[in-house]
């Protein structure tokens, strides 16, 4: 299959898990495939370059900016890393969010994954953004509001859960698109010959990006932590992912977010 006919169906899928009237488990299972769809394809020609003794896709350097928006910049920086890391990329960031400012990542994949995140991330920042809104309001509103001495309280209540929900959400997607890869990986270790190539494929590719991101930023310095609320982070990922994949434990009451 093509690319343009790949792109046709990756963004047909996108475009269902995005639309309003779509339910969630169709919108999850849309946004899972076109992962899958983007990540075989970008394998199999992977693996015919390397069997026509051609060289392999770069590597490339890309920055992606996690807004500022509502002081929830560290949040959509975490939730955006998540999903690179799940499609085999390494990141750093630049900033800490503070006083609603941005938050850039820097970010270092393939060629094939970035052109994927490129389609993915956008869609997924629509259908996280808007279910962490509806789920917050809808939260909000079993908490009366003499729970709260201000409004600024009650606003900052909303504020974690809402933060939570997008990591939440994030990292539940992270595991279907990581659970992809290794459905690729268990295919390339079983099928004969082609399959060894595109096994070559998964471990040079993964090799070469940590060497470029190591050689981009030899000295980082430790990220400060973050903790998100463990309600929040539930909600999120239970709207995140697929029934057959399990919840992961949040080894406490909360979170980490680092």
């Amino acid at each position: 299959m093509d690319a343009d006919r790949i792109e046709g169906r990756v963004r047909a899928l996108l475009a269902t898990a995005e639309h309003p009237a779509t339910p969630r488990p169709e919108a999850e299972a849309a946004h899972a495939k076109a992962a899958e769809l983007m990540m075989r394809y970008a394998l199999d020609e992977a693996s015919l370059r390397a069997e026509r003794g051609e060289r392999p896709e770069p590597v490339v350097y890309w920055e992606r900016v996690a807004s500022g928006a509502g002081g929830h910049a560290r949040a959509r920086s975490a939730a955006c890393g998540a999903v690179i890391r799940a499609h085999g990329g390494r990141y750093a960031v630049r900033g800490d969010g503070a006083y609603r400012r941005d938050i850039t990542l820097l970010v270092v994949t393939t060629r094939a994954a970035r052109d994927a995140l490129a389609l993915l991330l956008p869609s997924l920042d629509l259908q996280a953004e808007g279910a962490a809104h509806r789920v917050t309001d809808a939260y909000m509103r079993t908490i009366p509001e003499e729970a709260f001495a201000r409004a600024s309280d009650r606003s900052r209540w909303a504020n974690g859960y809402f933060r939570a929900f997008l990591v939440g959400h994030a990292d539940a997607v992270a595991r279907r698109i990581e659970a992809a890869r290794v459905r690729l990986r268990e295919e390339a270790a079983t099928a004969a010959c082609a399959g060894a190539t595109r096994a070559l494929v998964l471990v040079g590719d993964e090799e070469r990006v940590s060497a470029e991101f190591r050689a981009r930023f030899p000295a980082l310095g430790r990220g400060r932590g973050q903790r998100v609320r463990a309600d929040g982070y539930s909600a999120g990922q239970a709207a995140g992912r697929r029934a057959d994949l399990g919840t992961g434990g949040l080894g406490g009451p909360r979170a980490a977010l680092s």
